[in-house]
């Protein structure tokens, strides 16, 4: 496993922190990332944890009540999710499909650059069975649901299609590309062979079979 170069996005760190308890607080998030995506959550010891930032196991809760508290900080922090929202409102483009189409590669690049960020995720949904992802959608859905029922309403697309199918579809199209790819390349298949997220988006954009 690769040293994760990535920060957290949400409001429970600050890069500009200024009082002591606000470093140690971003500090332990860090640690305490490192050990879910290296050991899941319950294996993540809370020793290792406070060895990480220098501090004592008791020092951790000055801050957090204790594991699941700091996982649940840790997913608000980190989840994949987190990624993929903030670049879909944010994509470039003079169309829908740009826009879809730049995000989607944003995200994907993003999400391959750190593999610690799908531990995360599949700890939260199998040992924690994602009891924290409604929280995340509260801070997320908004503005996320926003951007694609202003997308949606800018194309053509079926009655049956809504705004909520389009986040869906477009959500699992990404982790599907970056998920079977890992997977695949782990298994021993060449990574130049293996379908990226233009061609998914293609699939995603217009199908796989075509109309005479």
């Amino acid at each position: 496993m690769t040293q994760s170069t990535s920060q957290p996005l949400n409001q429970y760190t600050s890069f500009d922190a200024t009082t002591k308890g606000d470093r140690t607080r971003q500090a332990l998030l860090e640690a305490a990332y490192e050990q879910f995506i290296q050991r899941g959550f319950h294996a993540a010891s809370m020793r290792a944890i406070a060895d990480g930032v220098g501090i004592t196991p008791g020092g951790i809760y000055n801050h957090f009540a204790g594991k699941d508290e700091l996982f649940a900080a840790v997913v608000l922090a980190y989840h994949p999710l987190t990624r993929i929202f903030p670049q879909l409102i944010a994509a470039p483009g003079d169309t829908a499909e740009e826009r879809l189409r730049n995000a989607a590669q944003a995200i994907a690049t993003e999400l391959e650059s750190d593999e610690g960020l799908l531990n995360l995720f599949f700890a939260e949904m199998i040992e924690c069975q994602g009891k924290h992802l409604g929280t995340l959608s509260e801070v997320l859905m908004p503005k996320a649901l926003a951007f694609i029922t202003e997308l949606h309403a800018s194309v053509e697309t079926p009655p049956e299609i809504t705004p909520f199918g389009l986040l869906q579809t477009f959500v699992g199209t990404v982790l599907a590309t970056v998920f079977t790819r890992r997977f695949l390349a782990s298994t021993g298949a060449p990574l130049p062979a293996l379908a990226g997220i233009e061609e998914f988006m293609d699939i995603y954009l217009h199908g796989i079979l075509r109309g005479d």
